[in-house]
């Protein structure tokens, strides 16, 4: 998803406005208001508001690294990870919104666009995970939606204080202490 400079700045601008007061505070008057334009400018980048939520949402999709020939299982699964804390560490605003999948929960479009991205994340990971398990790196007692769910949750969750304490600690040394406390816990 190529965008252009305007284009890049309103969604930049439709984070933070969700980031600091919900999907409720994501109108076009807010947005011509926090970029200093009219709205009719920005109707000129997005037909609506719905296409500047999807491409939230595009973004933070797509920034997920690229299938790596040379990465597979727990390699592979930590680059996903790490490839989360320094998106977010980069673009503060994502991490308020994008791991706040409850303020898409009202609207069905948005809410099946966050679970779509989901799934297409969570079946690559499986894969990796059944690899790792293959490879003897983690245990294969416990099924691979399990440890999908056991390994990311803290992620999550840890991208999750990230945000709400607006970047008060290091989330990327914060985040290989969490990697390597879930390798051993999943030997």
């Amino acid at each position: 998803m190529s965008l252009t400079k305007r284009q890049s700045e309103i969604i930049y601008a439709a984070l933070k406005l969700t980031a600091e007061g919900g999907i409720q505070n994501l109108t076009i008057k807010n947005l011509g208001n926090a970029l200093g334009i009219t709205e009719p400018a920005i109707y000129r980048h997005f037909r609506s508001k719905s296409e500047i939520v999807k491409t939230m949402i595009g973004r933070f999709d797509e920034a997920v690294p690229a299938e790596s020939a040379e990465l597979h299982g727990l390699e592979a699964i930590a680059a996903f990870a790490r490839s989360r804390f320094r998106q977010v560490q980069a673009d503060p605003p994502l991490a308020r919104v994008m791991f706040a999948e409850e303020l898409f929960m009202a609207d069905a479009e948005f809410s099946e666009r966050m679970l779509e991205m989901m799934h297409r994340h969570k079946e690559t990971l499986e894969r990796h995970f059944r690899e790792a398990q293959e490879r003897g790196e983690i245990r294969k007692d416990l099924p691979v939606d399990m440890l999908f769910r056991l390994f990311f949750g803290p992620v999550r969750l840890l991208i999750k204080q990230w945000g709400m304490a607006r970047g008060a600690f290091d989330l990327r040394r914060k985040g290989e202490e969490l990697l390597n406390a879930l390798r051993l816990t999943l030997r």
